[in-house]
């Protein structure tokens, strides 16, 4: 079996993970800046064959630094002032993601709910969730751009205050055709928010950033509310974005 170079990058834009929000100005001071906020690989195919890896990102026997407690994961410091997007509960959100390097493959996105401030977020508690059409996996088209996808928020989950959610993409790159699942490059995000029937009755930090020059529609109500959307993903020197909505 040869494994081809792996390379691929990517991030989750909308709403923004916890290693790229630092870029945002809204939340500057709040939380560092992260130049490598692209490539939260778990450490790389090499480590990651064998299943391991930080919920996050980060390198199974490395410094978590994407999760609870972490360097770049500030909840239980800022509380709200570090949420990236706050939905409506049973809402359709619309998400966003910038792929630079195309590897192929398949997006998934999962929820998991934290009670108290210093909760730390666990593979186990991460629930998956799907797209109105049903399906739980986004298939990759060709390029390297940004891409819009829609995911729902499941009824009667809630969470703000001391509580938030922990919205999780995991990318499936499929460039080595003859290996699974484990000998495939992935990467892991993950962004804080929260989900609350209160969304948009009072200024959120994140209601201010800009709306970017396309998106997808909604296709169910209660719409996603306060959700940040840069139309300028590239504050390091990756490759600019188009946006393209398969």
């Amino acid at each position: 079996m040869m494994v081809q170079d792996a390379s691929a990058h990517g991030r989750l834009l909308v709403p923004p993970h916890r290693g790229y929000i630092g870029k945002l100005p809204q939340f500057s001071g709040l939380v560092p800046i992260n130049f490598s906020d692209h490539g939260l690989s778990g450490g790389g195919i090499g480590q990651t064959k064998g299943g391991k890896h930080g919920i996050c990102g980060d390198s199974y026997s490395g410094k978590r630094l994407h999760e609870t407690g972490g360097e770049f994961a500030k909840f239980p410091q800022h509380r709200e002032k570090v949420i990236g997007a706050c939905y409506a509960p049973g809402s359709t959100m619309d998400l966003q993601v910038q792929i630079t390097a195309n590897h192929k493959g398949y997006f998934e996105f999962g929820l998991c709910k934290l009670n108290s401030l210093n909760d730390k977020e666990t593979e186990d508690c991460f629930k998956t969730l799907v797209q109105p059409n049903g399906e739980k996996d986004w298939q990759l088209p060709a390029g390297a751009k940004t891409f819009n996808m829609q995911y729902m928020l499941p009824d009667g989950v809630s969470c703000d205050g001391d509580s938030h959610c922990v919205l999780r993409w995991h990318y499936v790159g499929w460039n080595n055709p003859d290996a699974d699942i484990n000998g495939q490059e992935q990467f892991w995000n993950c962004a804080d928010i929260y989900v609350s029937n209160t969304c948009g009755s009072n200024p959120s930090p994140s209601s201010s950033q800009p709306t970017p020059s396309t998106s997808m529609p909604s296709t169910s109500t209660p719409a996603m509310t306060n959700a940040p959307k840069p139309t300028d993903p590239s504050s390091s020197t990756d490759t600019p974005a188009t946006t393209d909505t398969p």
